[in-house]
């Protein structure tokens, strides 16, 4: 098995074919890739939807030069800059495009975003993909700005435009203007049952769309995804649209360098849209580099990116180091070594971590049903964009194995989102392993779960807990250590104050300034159906920051010890090792990055559960180096200090 490098760029049809055949085949060469993908009227070409002349002018300048490298052997695709357009980008519909904008929650319209119902842009569209299908091409790519979600300069996106609500009426028999049916959709308490047919509604003429491009391209459509939150919150039916793609780019990492706390959300994301991805589906990860080049995001972080893909199972990489303004490539050579150096590593990841392989861990759950079921607190659509898997960050910084696979012995619920999940689900996972942060356990007691996760009564938002004073030596790290819960840490509203059950361990206290006892905090609970719970009074999300210190991963890491009957992965020794447990039931993989800026040579590892002894231990540098490192008494020693976004390989057999 072999990865597959698809490098995505743009060229200036203005600039000479046969130079830029030159260009491109020495590309391809260089970098070891396999095909190139040519992005049309992207950004800086975009003047808004192309005419059909501009459209034809475009493909014959550029045909000489991919057939050139067709006759070569390196594929072509087409990746047409917009669909509806991804924002307006100070440009406007021409007077021979009167098709009806996008139109935002506030009635605000677009200036050259279009509504994806409109009738002459719809005609129009197709008319572009059989263009684009006539032409020698194993792939055309439909952009992900067909998402609703983040249209600017629309607040939130759209389309809420008078289309929308007559199509809507049709339907379902609801008549509403657009204020009416935002007011309804998001106001707090019970979701209003106009929320679920809206979001159907939103639902089924997308696939409706994407169906009749199906027709035109067959198997070489593409689609691009964006963020499982964001698109839960338009109702989008995750394997009902993958179900209509041959190929799915998604996007899972941030465009620029960012911290090692991204780390264990981009692979929650990713392993999130693979759990709904068909096998047969192509799977080409996003590798977005925006603004391009090493001053905008390092070789380093790219190759942790590209790596962290194959581990969860891809088929190959769209590539984005090279800018879409037509530059030469060899203006910037170092590009191509980057990624000729690092090929023979990916296409060893590509076998050692098959599509068969499914993480492993402490299971994050997450539904697509999260826009229709947690509470709004409106006005604003925002509101129900809940984030999926706020434990991933605190998880994975404690150096503990995830999955958003299901199936999973021990689960954590946080936030808002534990609105989503059903009675049938929950009352499962209520008899293993459950982790709840202080909102999913409020909510759960209002759904009527106290009696079985241990709470006699449960509100939010009265204030008054400045730390945690750890109590009970089992669950500390020494007891009387101490952790902030200060409201510079927590926002005080989603702080939870308990009443717990008698027979609840109480192994905490939350206390004020003054260290006055305010209640309970870490509360740990046997249920009669043999569940384990564990509640924290604080919340697992906290927006752009993760907060670990030595005494919080000391609790964690007792209490999913307690909840698992210590099975799942865990690393210690060094701040920020993530681990990633995989296996067929057979084959097993264990990798464990650094996530921190400061080096490691050698930390404990723990095995999951059912994995044997590594036969195999290899150390991946930065440069792509592999080296043997060495196993011994549940330690990792590597032959050189594993930096920054570099990892470990672990491989045994059943």
């Amino acid at each position: 098995m072999a990865t597959r490098y698809v490098l995505r760029l743009q060229v200036d049809p203005a600039d000479d074919p046969e130079s830029v055949g030159d260009r491109l085949l020495a590309l391809a060469h260089d970098s070891r890739a396999d095909e190139i993908c040519v992005f049309l009227f992207g950004m800086e070409f975009n003047d808004g939807h192309d005419s059909p002349q501009r459209i034809g002018a475009w493909l014959d300048a550029t045909r000489p030069w991919r057939t050139r490298l067709r006759t070569a052997g390196v594929d072509v695709s087409l990746n047409p800059g917009h669909t509806v357009g991804h924002s307006d980008w100070g440009r406007t519909l021409t007077p021979d495009q009167p098709w009806q904008p996008m139109v935002d929650q506030y009635g605000r319209s677009a200036a050259a975003q279009v509504c994806p119902l409109d009738p002459g842009w719809r005609a129009y569209f197709a008319s572009t993909l059989r263009r684009y299908a006539d032409e020698d091409v194993c792939a055309v790519w439909i952009e992900d700005d067909i998402r609703l979600h983040n249209h600017r300069p629309l607040d939130w996106g759209g389309c809420f435009c008078p289309l929308h609500l007559d199509e809507f009426a049709r339907r379902t028999g609801v008549l509403a203007e657009r204020d009416e049916l935002v007011a309804a959709c998001t106001a707090p308490g019970e979701p209003h049952p106009w929320r679920g047919l809206w979001l159907d509604f939103w639902d089924e003429t997308g696939r409706e769309l994407l169906t009749s491009w199906r027709e035109i391209l067959g198997d070489r459509l593409g689609l691009m995804s964006s963020r499982t939150d964001q698109h839960a919150a338009e109702g989008r039916d995750w394997s009902a649209w993958l179900d209509l793609a041959a190929l799915h780019r998604p996007h899972f990492w941030g465009y620029s360098d960012g911290h090692g706390r991204d780390l264990p959300y981009a692979a929650l994301q990713l392993d999130m849209q693979r759990r709904e991805q068909p096998d047969r589906v192509i799977s080409l990860p996003e590798i977005e580099c925006w603004p391009y080049g090493q001053w905008n995001k390092s070789f380093r972080q790219t190759a942790a990116q590209m790596s962290l893909a194959h581990v969860l199972g891809c088929d190959g990489l769209a590539v984005s180091l090279y800018d879409f303004l037509g530059n030469h490539p060899d203006d910037e050579p170092g590009r191509a070594a980057f990624l000729a150096r690092w090929r023979d590593t990916f296409d060893w990841l590509s076998e050692l971590f098959p599509k068969s392989l499914r993480t492993t861990g402490i299971g994050l759950p997450w539904s697509e049903d999260t826009g229709r079921l947690a509470r709004a607190d409106g006005p604003r659509w925002q509101s129900l964009v809940v984030p999926h898997g706020s434990w991933a960050g605190l998880l994975g910084a404690a150096g503990h194995a995830v999955t958003a696979r299901g199936g999973a012995a021990v689960n954590a619920l946080s936030g808002e989102a534990a609105w989503a999940y059903p009675d049938e689900e929950l009352r499962r996972w209520l008899t293993g392993g459950l982790l709840l942060d202080g909102v999913a356990a409020r909510i759960l007691f209002e759904r009527g779960y106290g009696p079985l996760i241990g709470l006699e009564g449960a509100a939010a938002g009265r204030g008054g807990f400045a730390r945690e004073v750890c109590t009970d030596p089992e669950f500390a790290l020494r007891p009387g250590c101490r952790i902030s819960a200060d409201t510079e840490s927590y926002d005080a509203a989603l702080m939870l104050h308990a009443t717990p059950s008698p027979s609840v361990r109480v192994a905490s206290t939350m206390v004020d300034q003054l260290g006055r006892e305010q209640g309970p905090g870490l509360m740990l609970y046997g249920n009669d159906t043999g569940g384990r719970v564990a509640i924290t009074p604080w919340p697992a999300h906290t927006p752009g920051q993760v907060l670990m210190n030595p005494q919080r991963e000391a609790q964690l890491g007792a209490v999913l010890d307690w909840l698992s009957g210590s099975a799942q992965a865990r690393a210690c020794g060094h701040p920020w090792l993530v681990p990633q447990a995989l296996t067929d039931g057979t084959v097993w993989r264990l990798v464990v990055w650094n996530a921190s800026p400061d080096a490691v040579s050698e930390f404990s590892l723990r095995l999951p559960a059912g994995m044997p002894e590594p036969g195999a231990v290899v150390q991946v540098t930065a440069d792509g180096e592999r080296i043997a490192a060495r196993w011994k008494d549940g330690r990792v020693v590597t032959e050189r200090p594993l930096g920054q976004w570099e990892f470990v390989v672990l491989s045994s057999n059943a």
